[in-house]
């Protein structure tokens, strides 16, 4: 999942606001990989996420992507994945 960069590196009030949108979705777990950029790991559908969080999509650019595998050389991100079986 992606956001305005203009809201993410100041913690603005919709950044966190996503962020504790995201922390109310059941059965997911999230990581903020880099300023605008959020991993999430869920059993819940694409539509489903993007539904719960459609609120904000007015306000400012979100874009949810999904993918089946991902590979980065951040030793932080990759450790979160491990302990999350991502």
């Amino acid at each position: 999942m992606t956001f305005d960069y203009e809201v993410a590196p100041t913690n603005q009030p919709l950044a966190v606001a996503i962020r504790t949108k995201l922390e109310n979705l059941p059965d997911t777990k999230w990581f903020q990989h880099l300023p605008t950029e959020i991993i999430l790991i869920s059993s819940l559908d694409i539509d489903k996420i993007f539904d719960e969080i459609q609120c904000l999509e007015d306000t400012i650019r979100v874009s949810i992507s999904e993918f089946s595998s991902f590979r980065t050389n951040s030793s932080r991100t990759n450790l979160w994945l491990r302990q999350n079986n991502a």
